[in-house]
């Protein structure tokens, strides 16, 4: 049975073990964006620095993540059932709105950067053109076309067959990914790699936008990959326990981003010092692989890799598209459908860019803007505000605790544009003090702090 954004899960529902959590976000967050990721921080200290933003803020910016899965697994609540108490229950249609921005936007960039890995493996395996080669276009649509099809699949599937396609995913990459580190480091020697530093500070530019490579921007980044997980509380809530809902997310998670962010950066510090140039494009491990003669291994990883995070990723989209049609009672599986099929369209956008990682952290600040004052509002309601007490009127479709003013919360709405303002601000008006404050960091104070008043004053 699926349940929709607006159903509670029963006991009987609640088949996800703590191990089951484990597991499943371990091979979630196992995918060719986190080698892309990894090969980025790099670019700001080397690998000493990667180092601290690998184990230590990447880490703690998975604990508040974490708390998401505690009111999920306590509520049998979807993520976007979270967010009504805080926004109402029509108030909850515009963070369902940034919602839908987050799923199909990481499904599009995901699907993208697959579709590189996979082009640098056909180039070295068979000889066809890669990403960074002229006449690559009707190669990337195809490698597109075969992700889309293959995770609309597993995703109209429903979440028990996602549950069951993890584990055997995460079988298949505890294998074939301790082989692939194994290559990387016996054949790229990491610790010869440990003095490397960029000479001259990094940048990169999309549109009229110009970011150089600082620790705050990547701290910001990785706070916005980390929160960008939107999909805790859909899977969460399927969880035996409250431990296993909020801490098995929080382990697989930081042990599958542990090992790919620092593959990925082990891999393009390689290429720096044996090429010359630092691109992070270059960093997939795959294509170490390939010419060490294990192509289709390469293409396995890169493919299931991909499939079984956007599987989850749209399944996440379409329960946010149940909330926004919540008088249309929609088939979830026709949400899927649609979901799948509209994802087609947007993996073809990143074509348009010149370049791609210029895109990628355009793409992560735009959701950081989003997603760093939504979950702030959603945890100080939880745990401060209400007390860490939700009531079943959550699930309501009108009226009860969370019908506020015709259905929406003020204070919610208020706090969430202003949360994305100040985010814009530190990033765009005043790039000089957010190298020094990052804007993750002001943006949850804000936005805490308005949210907090305006409760107050409600009362």
């Amino acid at each position: 049975m699926e349940y929709s954004a607006f159903e509670k899960v029963d006991k009987k529902g609640k088949t996800f073990s703590f191990w089951d959590q484990t597991v499943f976000w371990f091979s979630a967050t196992s995918l060719p964006a986190a080698w892309t990721y990894g090969a980025l921080i790099a670019g700001w200290q080397g690998i000493a620095g990667a180092l601290i933003l690998i184990f230590i803020v990447n880490t703690l910016s998975f604990i508040p993540w974490a708390y998401l899965g505690e009111i999920a697994a306590k509520t049998g609540g979807s993520s976007m059932a979270l967010v009504r108490p805080a926004f109402g229950i029509r108030g909850s249609i515009v963070p369902s709105v940034f919602y839908l921005v987050m799923g199909y936007g990481w499904a599009a960039v995901n699907v993208f950067i697959g579709a590189i890995a996979l082009s640098f493996i056909f180039k070295l395996w068979l000889g066809w053109p890669s990403y960074l080669d002229p006449n690559n276009l009707r190669f990337m649509l195809l490698y597109i076309l075969v992700v889309c099809a293959v995770q609309g699949v597993a995703a109209v599937a429903g979440h028990e067959w996602m549950k069951r396609i993890q584990w055997i995913a995460t079988l298949f990459f505890f294998v074939l990914g301790l082989y692939q580190t194994y290559v990387v480091l016996t054949h790229w020697n990491a610790f010869s790699l440990l003095a490397w530093r960029p000479g001259e500070a990094l940048k990169t530019a999309v549109g009229p936008f110009t970011y150089t490579i600082t620790f705050a921007l990547l701290a910001d980044l990785l706070i916005a990959y980390n929160w960008t997980w939107e999909f805790i509380g859909d899977f969460s809530r399927f969880s035996k326990t409250t431990k296993a809902g909020t801490w098995g997310p929080f382990i697989g998670a930081n042990l599958a981003q542990f090992w790919w962010f620092l593959v990925g950066a082990l891999a393009v510090v390689y290429l720096a010092v044996t090429s010359g140039g630092f691109n992070p494009l270059l960093a997939d491990p795959s294509a170490t692989s390939v010419a060490l003669g294990l192509g289709w291994l390469a293409a396995l990883v890169v493919f299931f890799a991909t499939i079984t995070t956007n599987a989850a990723n749209l399944y996440a989209s379409s329960l946010g598209l149940s909330n926004i049609f919540q008088k249309k009672q929609y088939r979830l599986k026709h949400l899927l459908i649609f979901s799948s099929l509209f994802t087609v369209i947007l993996s073809l956008t990143p074509l348009l860019s010149k370049d791609f990682i210029g895109f990628y952290i355009f793409f992560l600040d735009f959701v950081g803007a989003v997603v760093v004052p939504l979950w702030t509002i959603t945890l100080v309601d939880y745990f401060i505000v209400k007390k860490r007490h939700y009531s079943d009127d959550l699930f309501k479709k009108n009226g009860g605790r969370y019908w506020y003013q015709k259905g929406w919360n003020k204070a919610g709405i208020i706090s969430l544009v202003s949360g994305v303002a100040c985010y814009w601000i530190f990033s765009f008006a005043w790039p000089n003090l957010r190298e020094m404050v990052t804007a993750a960091i002001p943006t949850i104070l804000v936005t805490s702090g308005v949210y907090l008043v305006l409760m107050r004053k409600g009362k």
